[in-house]
Parts: structure tokens; sequence; C-alpha cells
């Protein structure tokens, strides 16, 4: 007895032991999207400076950005988010439990454009204790470039790109001798479907939430997608767009056109693409599934746009968050 007993004290103070590693915090944090809200968790090692085991890790479906957009005050609608925050605590109420302190969160597009997004940060705020910052589209771009490389691993001879779709904005970012460089857009999910339904359906995107299905407007709708990067996108992007390393993150890239073009795997090709759009494109919304189903379809045109504007061979995914991002851009720049 007293020999089992002995192994057992060894073996918590082991446990211990290796706990009680300096270098090693449990960090947490919530990016809230235009359309998701993710929570990411980690053991981090703030000497090695990376992120040593993933904890926990959640995606919450949370329009936000289509409630706007049906909004005639242009604001984020009071009960949209009153009815998501039991599902918002529960997930901080998750990180809590696994002991990870001092949460942090980063709010994105729809906070930045919708005249009461500040009110409502400070609304989530005041019923989860987790401090929200609503950050810029440039800073938006540049937790994205991390995000990606607390994942993949980049060569320094590489020129990598890390783009970025999310429900109400698009950024791509890259570093080169030091310089960043950083493109801005506001044609994201949400937009570009509501563009569809405006300008080829037209219908009224306030009243009528699906495009689907896209039928023989597939190829136009490609096209308003090719038009708008031949016209927005820096000439930078433009320029190193064929040799670049094409890395995407945010719900349309990693999620979305990922699933539907070939679930389970890292990467696409813009031929893949095409061939999941034509297939894609006829069907309805009762014929779809998940719950992006409204816009999912409008994603692969305008994915597909940009790649063939800018020939774009392949892009990576990752499935990642600005959360990670800023967990691994905190270690990195301390």
């Amino acid at each position: 007895m007293k020999q089992l007993f002995f192994v057992f004290v060894l073996g918590v103070a082991s446990a211990s032991a290796a706990y009680a590693n300096p270098c090693q915090e449990k960090k947490g944090a919530l990016d809230f999207g235009s359309g998701t809200t993710k929570a990411f968790a980690a053991i981090v090692d703030t000497c090695q400076k990376k992120i040593v085991s993933v904890l926990y890790e959640e995606r919450l479906p949370l329009a936000l950005n289509e409630a706007l957009e049906k909004s005639p005050k242009k604001e984020i609608p009071v009960e949209t988010v009153q009815e998501a925050l039991p599902q918002i605590k529960r997930i901080v109420n998750q990180m809590t439990q696994l002991e990870v302190k001092n949460i942090q969160a980063v709010a994105t597009s729809v906070f930045r454009v919708a005249k009461n997004g500040a009110a409502i940060a400070q609304m989530i705020f005041h019923e989860t204790k987790v401090p929200i910052q609503v950050i810029s589209q440039e800073r938006e771009a540049e937790l994205g470039y991390w995000s990606a490389l607390a994942q993949k691993a980049v060569r320094p001879s590489e020129t990598v790109i890390v783009w970025d779709i999310g429900g109400g904005s698009m950024q791509m970012y890259s570093r080169q001798k030091n310089k960043a460089h950083i493109y801005q857009g506001n044609l994201a999910s949400v937009t570009f479907k509501n563009q569809i339904l405006q300008i080829l359906q037209f219908k009224d995107p306030a009243q009528v939430s699906s495009p689907n299905p896209l039928g023989r407007q597939r190829e136009a709708a490609v096209q308003l997608a090719k038009n708008h990067a031949y016209l927005n996108v820096p000439t930078y992007f433009k320029e190193k767009a064929v040799v670049a390393r094409w890395i995407g993150v945010g719900g349309v890239l990693s999620a979305s056109v990922q699933r539907q073009v070939k679930a389970g795997a890292t990467d696409f090709t813009v031929s893949e693409l095409d061939e999941t759009l034509k297939r894609q494109a006829v069907l309805r919304d009762d014929q779809l599934s998940g719950s992006y189903k409204i816009s999912d379809v409008s994603n692969l045109a305008l994915v597909l746009g940009y790649m063939q504007a800018l020939k774009i061979g392949k892009v990576e995914t990752a499935q990642a968050s600005l959360g990670q991002g800023l967990l691994f851009y905190n270690l990195n720049k301390k």
C-alpha cells in the first residue's frame, strides 16, 4: 500500500513539475467576425515563442453582417446578439474551466461599419467580462498573416501572401524586406452575395437573402468579382500573384470554399474551383447543407473571379482565427 501511495505521489509531483514550467502559460482569445465568432485557447511557451498545444477551439455561426445589411438603421440588431449571448457565455465559461486567464477579444468589419458597433462590443463585454477591441482593417490583415504563420512553415526566401475573406471585408497581407504590403477591400461574402441579388437578379437584399440557384448567372457573377479585382487590387499583389505562395484564412477560403471543393484537404486549385462552381450553381438552398448555404455558392464565384483575374493557380488553406494570430503575434513581438 505504501508503495502504491509513493507511485501516486511521484506521479502528481512529476505532473506538477511539468505544469510549473515558468515559460508556459494558458492563453485564450475570441474573434468576433462578421459571420462567425471563433474561440481559441492554447498552452503557449513565452521562451520559445510558440504555441505548444491547442486546448480549445470552437466556431459559432453568428450572421452579424447579414443582420446589419437588412437593418434600415445600419445597426447590428440588439436582439440578434442577445439570442447568441448564451452560446458566447458558454464558450467563455469553457475556456475559464480550462484555467485560461486573461482572455482577449477582437472584433472586425461589422463592428467597424455598424453605427452601434462600439455599443454592441460594450454590451458583450458587460455580459462576458471579456474586453473587446474593435480593430482596424489594417490590424485585421496583420493578425490574419500571423494566424497563418502559426500553422504554416514559411521559408525566409518565399513570397507569401495571406488572403483573408470574411463576411464583410477582404484583406491581403505580405511582407518583403520588412515592409508590409496590404490590400484592404470591401467585397466579401455577404457584400458580394448582395451584389449578385441587386445587379444580376434585380432583387432587394433587405427582402431576399439568398441568390440560389445561380444557374446561368454563374459566369456573370464570376465576372463581377474579376472586375472588382482588376480595379481594386494593388499593383504589388498583381505582380507577385503568379510566383507567390497564397495562404487562405478566414471563413470563406478555409471553410466554405475548401469544404465545397475538397473537404478535409488543405488546398484547392483554380480548375477544381471552377468545376465545383459549375456543379453547385444549379442547387437550391434546400439542396445545400450547412449554416452558410445562402452564401456558399456565391463565395465560390467570388474566389474564382479573383483567382482568374490575378492568375492565382492554387490556394493553401489554414483553419486559423484572428484570436490565434493575436496569441502568436504577442509571443513574437514582445
